[in-house]
């Protein structure tokens, strides 16, 4: 099996950690910086174990004109390089025709940005809730797990299982991984879960148990969980919980105290001065609300805060 990473940050060095130990032959596609690091080797570390690989060991690209015939290229980036991604994958679509596409990214809505050159049967989803911290550009830290890596596909759900086998060499690389056929349902329930701690976490600089021990970032979550379950509820979609109260005890019982000493990736995008993912997040609710007239004002407040703090 051949795999080729798009993106070399936490999500993409540590999954990669674990492809090569279950002998697949990966390469990263990354920026010149990165891969500058890469060519000395790169660690993933935590509570999965501690690997050191060597850069003979992996291949390392710069751009994708230097891209073969994948068997499976996996989208880790930032969500607001999506649409550079797409438009490059697209020139080159020739070369990756037998590729499948895998989007490893927090949000909803990124998948769709990749079907016009892939198509829907080759273009797969997925829900991440593992906690990866990039010390430096070759050091991954794994902080903490939720649960399974979920893939499939959400255009032809009977198709999901046509990437069991990805999903089995994560297995035998040592990570935990699953095929879902209700992968749209898991991304739901993950965008609640970011929505409410993701940009609070950013925005206050504390980690996700914190916010829910204080009782005014409690209440502000609640109502952000309200806004959510509104606005996916009235576009046709849905979760695992019939209610919001029901994710709430999920939530706050399970959920955030596994992963209470997670800091944010939003808190490390802008303390780097980078861009942050709020508009794959809690900016998709708000532009779905605007569509259909709703109110979501905590979510609308959140975006605005977290985009202030960029241009800070």
């Amino acid at each position: 099996m051949r795999v080729l990473i798009v993106g070399s940050g936490g999500v993409g060095l540590g999954l990669g950690a674990f492809l090569i130990n279950a002998g697949v032959e990966v390469s990263f596609l990354c920026k010149s910086e990165t891969a500058k690091h890469l060519r000395s080797g790169f660690r993933v570390f935590g509570i999965f174990g501690d690997y050191s690989f060597e850069a003979y060991q992996y291949g390392i690209l710069e751009d994708f004109n230097s891209t073969s015939d994948f068997d499976y290229i996996l989208i880790t980036t930032k969500t607001k390089a999506n649409d550079e991604i797409a438009k490059e994958l697209c020139s080159i679509k020739d070369s990756v025709c037998d590729s499948k596409l895998v989007v490893i990214q927090n949000g909803w809505g990124n998948a769709e940005k990749f079907v016009e050159c892939f198509g829907k049967e080759r273009v797969f989803a997925s829900r991440i809730i593992t906690g990866f911290y990039r010390h430096k550009r070759n050091e991954v830290e794994i902080t903490v797990h939720a649960d399974s890596l979920m893939i499939g596909n959400i255009f032809v759900k009977e198709l999901s299982d046509k990437i069991s086998n990805l999903v089995d060499v994560f297995v035998a690389g040592g990570f935990d991984a699953k095929v879902s056929y209700d992968v749209d349902k898991h991304l739901w329930a993950k965008m609640l879960y970011n929505c409410a701690l993701n940009p609070l976490g950013a925005i206050l600089d504390v980690e996700y148990g914190k916010l829910a021990e204080i009782q005014y970032t409690r209440e502000i979550m609640n109502r952000i969980l309200e806004e959510v379950f509104k606005v996916m509820g009235a576009c046709g979609f849905s979760t695992f919980w019939n209610n919001v109260d029901d994710y709430r005890e999920v939530f706050y019982s399970t959920l955030v105290p596994t992963t209470a000493k997670h800091r944010s990736s939003m808190l490390q995008d802008i303390r780097m001065g980078n861009k942050t993912e709020i508009d794959s997040l809690n900016g998709i609710v708000v532009n779905l609300a605007k569509d259909l007239g709703l109110g979501v004002p905590f979510n609308v407040f959140i975006v605005d805060l977290i985009k202030a703090l960029e241009e800070k």
